[in-house]
Formats: C-alpha cells, sequence, structure tokens
C-alpha cells in the first residue's frame, strides 16, 4: 500500500513538471526568416526601464523592473515581473528595439508554472529575440503549494485560472507598453497549447478584445468532460487492464486495418473517423492474454474506450480516436502514461481524480468522491457551476469577428491526451452557430495526422502557425494551407501540408508517400 501511494505521488509530481512544456508546440517562428517584414524593430523606449517600478497600474501588488543587457542569444529589454492581486505572478519583458507586437503564451494541464522554467524561457526568448513585447503569468497560482487542481478550494484562484489572469494580465502588458515606449502595440498575439489551447479560445469568447490574433492548439476546451472522460477510461480499464507490452500489437493492428483508407500507404490516418477498426474481431483474440494478444475481457476494454462517456445510455463524450495508440520514432505509444500506465495512476486519471475532488461538484465538496465507486448516471448530472466557469464552449464568436479578430487552431487526431473531437465539434459548432463562409473569413481548424498533445507522435508536428496567423492579421492573406514536417536527428524524414478542415491532404497516387509536394489539401 505504501509503495502504491509513492508511485502516485511519483506521478503526480511527473505531472506537475511536465505540464509547462507540453503547453506549446515549439514550432511557432520557424517561417520568419523568409518574412523580413515581420522583424521590423523601430521603436525604442522613452523612459529608464528603473522609472517602471514606480509607475501605477491597476491591481499589482508588487512590481520589479530591471534592465537586462544584450546578450549572444538576446537583445537587451526590461524585464517586469511581480504579482497582480491575489495571487497572479507575471513576467513583461519589453525590448529595446520593439516591432511594435505583443506576444503572449499560454499555460499546461492546472498550471501554477514556475515561470523561469527552460521550457517558458525559451519560449519567451524565441519571441523576445524577434522583437516582441512578450508575456506570460501563472494563471493566478502556484503548483508548488497547490497540487494540481486543489487552488480551486479559492473560488478567487480558480475564477483567475478559468480566465480573469490571463485578461488582466494582458491589459497590464499593454498599459505597461504605452508607458515605458510611449505608444500601445499595434498588434497584440497569443500562443497557446492545451490549457494554453483553452485559454485562447476563453479569450476569444469573453474577451474578444484582447488579442488581435490567436493561435489556439489542442484546446481543452470541453474540461469538464474531458476529466470526466479521464476517470471513465480508467474505470474501464480497471476491470480488464491492457499492458504497456501490449500496446506496439494494438498499434501494429489498427495501421493494418486503417493506414490505406485514406488512398496513402504511410504509416497515418488521415481522419480517424473513417477507420472502422472492431477490437473483437481485429485483435488477436487468446484466453490467457499476452504481448501478442488479447483476452475477451481486454477486447472488450478496448471497446467501451472508443464508445466514449455514456451516461443514462447517451453518449456525452465521444471516445479515444484509433491512432492515438500509434508508435513514435522511439516506439513509445501514445496511451503510454497518458491511458495505461503501470506506475501507478495514469495521467487522464490523476488529471479526472483531482477535478472530482476539488471541481465537479461546486459549490458543494467533492473531497470524499472515490473514483472507484463514482455514480456516474446519478452524479454526472450535478456537474453544473464548473462548466460556466471553465468550458470555452460557446460558439458566438460575433463580437471576436466583429473587432477584425482571426484565429488558427490545431488539433492532433492521435492526441491521446485531449480528444481531438473537441476541436472538431467546437469548430463546426461555429460554422452552425455564424454560418460556413462568415466562420472561414476569421477562424480556421488544422487537424494533423499522427501527432500527439501538442506536438512529438509518429506524423507531422514541426510546423510553424503562428506566421501564418500574422499574416492573415496583418496581410488579410487566410491560410490555406501550413506546410508541416517530421523531423529526426534535426533532419526532415516527412513532409506534408495541413488543410483547413474540413479539407485534407490527398495523396496524388505517385510518387514518394513522404514527400509533401505529391498531396494537395482537397475537400474529403
Amino acid at each position: 500500500m505504501r509503495r502504491s501511494l509513492l508511485l502516485i505521488s511519483c506521478t503526480l509530481l511527473a505531472l506537475s513538471a511536465a505540464a509547462p512544456s507540453s503547453a506549446q508546440n515549439r514550432s511557432s517562428f520557424i517561417d520568419q526568416k523568409d518574412r523580413p517584414e515581420f522583424s521590423a524593430a523601430p521603436v525604442e523606449p522613452r523612459i529608464a526601464c528603473a522609472m517602471l517600478n514606480s509607475a501605477a497600474f491597476p491591481d499589482i501588488s508588487t512590481i520589479k523592473a530591471v534592465h537586462v543587457e544584450e546578450t549572444p542569444d538576446i537583445p537587451g529589454h526590461c524585464q517586469v515581473t511581480g504579482y497582480i492581486r491575489p495571487q497572479i505572478r507575471f513576467e513583461v519583458t519589453l525590448p529595446d528595439h520593439w516591432n511594435r507586437r505583443l506576444y503572449m503564451f499560454g499555460n499546461g494541464g492546472y498550471a501554477g508554472e514556475d515561470l523561469a522554467a527552460p521550457s517558458r524561457i525559451a519560449t519567451r526568448n524565441a519571441a523576445l529575440s524577434r522583437g516582441f513585447l512578450t508575456v506570460q503569468q501563472n494563471t493566478g497560482h502556484d503548483a508548488v503549494a497547490y497540487r494540481l487542481g486543489e487552488f480551486a478550494g479559492d473560488m478567487s484562484l480558480l475564477i483567475d485560472y478559468a480566465s480573469r489572469a490571463v485578461h488582466v494580465t494582458v491589459l497590464t502588458a499593454k498599459a505597461m507598453a504605452a508607458r515605458y515606449y510611449d505608444r500601445s502595440p499595434a498588434f497584440s498575439y497569443w500562443d497557446g497549447c492545451s490549457t494554453g489551447g483553452r485559454q485562447g479560445l476563453m479569450s476569444a469568447q469573453r474577451h474578444p478584445g484582447d488579442f488581435d490574433g490567436i493561435l489556439a492548439g489542442a484546446p481543452v476546451l470541453d474540461f469538464t468532460n474531458t476529466q470526466v472522460w479521464g476517470v471513465w477510461n480508467a474505470r474501464a480499464l480497471e476491470k480488464a487492464p491492457i499492458s504497456r507490452a501490449q500496446l506496439p500489437t494494438l498499434a501494429k493492428a489498427v495501421m493494418d486495418k486503417c493506414d490505406a483508407i485514406d488512398g496513402a500507404m504511410d504509416g497515418l490516418i488521415a481522419d480517424p473517423r473513417q477507420c472502422n477498426f472492431d477490437p473483437r474481431k481485429d485483435l488477436n483474440i487468446c484466453e490467457a492474454g499476452g504481448n501478442d494478444c488479447f483476452t475477451p475481457a481486454q477486447a472488450e476494454t478496448i471497446k467501451t474506450l472508443a464508445e466514449g462517456v455514456k451516461i443514462g445510455g447517451k453518449t456525452v463524450f465521444p471516445g479515444i480516436p484509433w491512432g492515438t495508440e500509434g508508435l513514435d520514432g522511439a516506439g513509445a505509444s501514445g496511451w503510454d502514461l497518458w491511458v495505461v500506465s503501470e506506475e501507478g495512476a495514469s495521467r487522464q486519471l490523476a488529471y479526472g481524480e483531482t477535478f472530482l475532488k476539488n471541481m465537479a461538484m461546486l459549490p458543494a465538496s467533492g473531497k470524499e468522491i472515490d473514483w472507484k465507486t463514482f455514480d456516474f448516471d446519478k452524479e454526472y448530472p450535478k456537474i453544473g457551476m464548473i462548466r460556466d466557469i471553465l468550458n470555452a464552449t460557446d460558439p458566438d464568436l460575433s463580437e471576436f469577428q466583429k473587432r477584425g479578430g482571426k484565429m488558427i487552431s490545431y488539433f492532433g487526431w492521435a492526441d491521446p491526451a485531449l480528444n481531438p473531437m473537441m476541436g472538431v465539434n467546437y469548430y463546426e459548432a461555429v460554422r452552425k452557430e455564424m454560418g460556413e463562409e462568415k466562420a472561414a473569413e476569421f477562424y480556421r481548424l488544422f487537424m494533423v495526422p499522427g501527432m500527439f498533445h501538442c506536438r512529438e507522435g509518429y506524423g507531422t508536428d514541426t510546423f510553424d502557425a503562428f506566421t501564418p496567423l500574422m499574416d492573415w492579421v496583418e496581410n488579410g492573406k487566410a491560410p490555406e494551407a501550413i506546410q508541416a514536417r517530421q523531423m529526426k536527428d534535426g533532419r526532415p524524414v516527412r513532409s506534408r501540408p495541413l488543410c483547413p478542415y474540413p479539407q485534407v491532404a490527398k495523396y496524388s497516387g505517385s510518387g514518394d508517400v513522404n514527400d509533401g509536394t505529391n498531396f494537395a489539401c482537397r475537400m474529403p
């Protein structure tokens, strides 16, 4: 028992540590070297950096402004850190030569990140080196003080995590720019994945004037159902666990059945909805189970995972798409750690359990909830208040559209952490609410075959969606395709155009299937 608790504790600590690194795709700006107009930096400060220490900004409890001299890695800049009441930790970096653009990036998981974490500094410096005023914040709580969702016991911290922290921080950053440079940003941009994707959608829905361009990757927009889904999957796996050693066999069986349905034998599934895989028929079934076969109960479990969350016989959240179990270049399955874990709770369960105990039943407490006995049919209907606070599912983006905002979203079809159908279903809802033509004028979705959560996987996960966003906002040029690559040892081994949904990349029928020039975006 003690060993089990230790493993779960280690898993939760690993989740907290891993969250920031998963919050960005890490490919923004890589195509800007060929776009010199985006690197102009004509504006310089009008006051000394230290003078920001005595400037008055709303709700700031502490502030520290220090000038950092230029190094071979980053330009000179004014680094401003502090807290916005009650506990929002922020950092604003104002370059000595400013390109008149604001760049703010998002958070991961239950957030509370250390703003000086290496992955966050790398993201900040990538933007700063290109002349952007860069902004980040921790959503209003510290993950060291609050494990995963435990901060939700304080309603003010929950509201900050949901949407307020991003809003008040970007307003503060704009005010600092006006004071420091004597002018406001010409363009303001958001870039985030996972929780950062949800933050972007939340900004478009609730604070449509905050950003001119929003890049929302793999948004956990239906936050409540995502966490319930994690517990649902864990309950299914408890009945008939799948071992890590069986995942390669499952991945091969799915790919053997569905690789060719998109017209190209390339180790990718262009749209998992076309994959008619039946684990009871398409897997090697054996009574004892093993690395290369599955018991009838295991096949039934895999079927349950694919069917989604059912409450009172009705599906309320889609199942795990086929292809998420696929193997990356190192042979690791997308299900490994996220869905299947042999070292304590899976990531899906850890996130889902903390949601049940700290958020699901608000304003009532859920501390006594045991995920193993949670009655979905009886308790699920009680989940209400938290939906209004955290979900970013409102399809009416008319105010964002009227203000001239542009948004690009992307989702890996093989994402094991967040269900990619969330992205598809939300985009379809916006098209229905606002009309297909109007929606396409300001919002486009790009689905990425074979990509895991925000990046990595067995498909093309290296792509710059941020530069096309800037081009759309500033030049009115909507992206008709985004060029993506799969890298190995620093070299591209596959290229592919990413297409605006519902278009897909169709193979010409001849030539190398790893060469993107042999594919074109077409309606399915």
